[in-house]
């Protein structure tokens, strides 16, 4: 996953790792498979329902529980996750704020649902999401990153991710739209950066330091 190779690419030394808002904890339980048997797991989502299908992955080094990791008895971790979350938070600049003392190292995703082609179509896509989603809150790469540097963090490093890499189900079944596709995909092996800005579909990985460094 482009979790574990930025983990990789940077050595990160990490012995916990949350994973805010975790869902169904597929995340996690890829971590652990790839990552030393020393270091240990815990997701946290606010629905029980998340909570409850995620607990059919735990074990020994992997738990998951109700709430956020900023509760008072939670103890910090080498590294945060907060995949696929600040599009949805009211507050997503104060939920950043609070989260600063959780970790030493954050790893962040976020969909960049603001493009050159959403423009076009009359925000169209950033309405899909909205409804589907429930995206609050619509970020380009600039914003993104902007995000949590007025929230106080030091970014690291960053990459693009393509919703293609997750999921083979977008591909369109008609020919023009296969055309459409892979040009798309072509765009974003040769320039990422240009595909993201001028298609939907993209996101943004970006590795930061919190307050515990």
């Amino acid at each position: 996953s482009h979790v574990y190779r930025m983990i990789e690419k940077h050595r990160l030394a990490v012995r916990t790792v949350y994973d805010v808002g975790c869902g169904a904890g597929e995340v996690l339980a890829e971590l652990q498979r790839r990552m030393s048997p020393e270091v240990a797991f815990t997701g946290f989502d606010i629905s029980p329902q998340a909570v409850e299908l995620a607990n059919s992955r735990s074990n020994d080094r992997l738990r998951f529980r109700r709430g956020t990791s900023f509760e008072p008895k939670v103890k910090p971790a080498d590294l945060l996750l907060v995949l696929d979350v600040l599009e949805h938070v009211q507050d997503y600049l104060g939920f950043l704020d609070a989260l600063k003392v959780n970790a030493s190292w954050v790893i962040v995703h976020i969909p960049l649902d603001i493009s050159v082609r959403a423009v076009i179509t009359g925000s169209s896509w950033m309405m899909r999401m909205r409804k589907q989603y429930g995206h609050l809150h619509y970020f380009t790469r600039e914003t993104a990153l902007a995000c949590l540097a007025d929230a106080g963090y030091q970014i690291i490093d960053y990459c693009y991710t393509y919703d293609f890499e997750i999921s083979k189900s977008i591909i369109p079944r008609t020919l023009s739209g296969r055309i459409g596709f892979n040009l798309r995909k072509l765009i974003y092996w040769m320039k990422p950066e240009l595909a993201a800005s001028l298609f939907s579909s993209y996101n943004l990985l970006i590795l930061a330091h919190g307050d515990r460094v």
